[in-house]
């Protein structure tokens, strides 16, 4: 196993922790414009979380 992929995941299993709290706390906002803006990040943390996770397996298994 390559470390670097290894630490890559780490790093990203961190940065969900701090970009999930920072979604929810938009999305519990009462304004229409934040729970939207909220959902948007959500749904872009979900499509980087995906392709980061390929591309560091898919690295791993070569």
């Amino acid at each position: 196993m390559k470390p670097q992929y290894l630490l890559l995941l780490i790093l990203l299993l961190i940065a969900d922790i701090f970009a999930y709290t920072e979604v929810v706390a938009l999305i519990r906002q009462p304004s229409d414009v934040s729970v939207i803006v909220g959902l948007v990040l959500l749904v872009g943390l979900i499509v980087l979380n995906f392709i980061v996770i390929r591309f560091t397996f898919s690295k791993l298994k070569a």
